[in-house]
């Protein structure tokens, strides 16, 4: 395997290796076409059941009737999408390393960086094309065309940060399978990771909802209707941060570990 040069050698084919894999999966087809659907329920439900009027082909809709609209699709692609990132993600590193794959790519002229990051960045980008960027269009140009006054800043912001869930996501399961070398305890973690915000309440842990990546799915609910507040902001940040050092201290071990 050729070299790459640069600062992580072998970066760029791994990531074409990756991104080749993931274009060949069934797997990710059937979460496409199943988002995809799932969010078209939205606006045909919209239209069959809530209150509309108008006499051309483009209804018009209360606001609270469009909030929630905006709303479901913002929580299905949040909640939704996490559940599919996490199963298509949870064996990114422990399959290979239990075959031996990845000690051998690792004999190449390739750094242990180049792989994971190559791992991460790649699920990342195939979860946000997949799972929010392709099923979101298809969502808005259908509910655009249903009704009137659909608004694009908003579902923009809302859009920006699901994609921001789905590289955290990717990251921090792709560095579990460092230190985790079985897909159980991997799943396990990511899953009570996200939803730790149904709990936390219960211990008065209410300050966590400024900071824990876990309320990236809230936050963009809340953007999509236009409600921000301080966390809309922090938060984002808050998982940045962690989910680039989570990410930082899995190379860190796997730079030390015994392949």
């Amino acid at each position: 395997m050729a070299s790459n040069g640069g600062l992580i050698p072998g970066f760029g084919v791994l990531l074409g290796k990756e991104l080749a894999e993931a274009l060949r999966s069934k797997r990710l087809v059937i979460f496409a076409v199943i988002m995809t659907g799932v969010c078209l329920l939205v606006p045909a439900f919209g239209f069959a059941n809530l209150d509309h009027y108008g006499s051309g082909s483009r209804h018009t809709v209360s606001d609270d009737d469009m909030h929630t609209m905006l709303a479901t699709w913002a929580a299905l692609v949040g909640y939704l999408g996490s559940l599919m990132v996490i199963a298509s993600t949870v064996d990114a590193v422990s399959r290979e390393r239990a075959t031996g794959i990845t000690a051998w790519i690792v004999t190449k002229p390739v750094s242990r960086l180049s792989y994971l990051l190559a791992k991460a960045a790649s699920h990342t980008l195939v979860a946000c094309v997949a799972l929010v960027i392709v099923p979101s269009v298809v969502w808005y140009a259908v509910t655009a065309a249903l009704f009137a006054n659909v608004p694009f800043a908003s579902v923009y912001i809302a859009a920006a940060m699901l994609c921001l869930e789905m590289g955290f996501l990717s990251a921090f399961v792709v560095a579990l399978g460092v230190p985790l070398r079985s897909v159980t305890p991997i799943a396990i973690i990511a899953l009570a990771l996200w939803f730790m915000p149904t709990v936390l309440p219960a211990f008065s842990l209410r300050w966590m909802v400024y900071i824990l990546p876990s309320y990236l799915p809230i936050e963009a609910t809340l953007a999509s209707i236009d409600e921000t507040s301080a966390s809309t902001v922090t938060v984002p940040i808050a998982s940045a941060i962690a989910g680039a050092l989570a990410f930082a201290g899995a190379v860190i071990m796997f730079e030390r570990q015994e392949l």
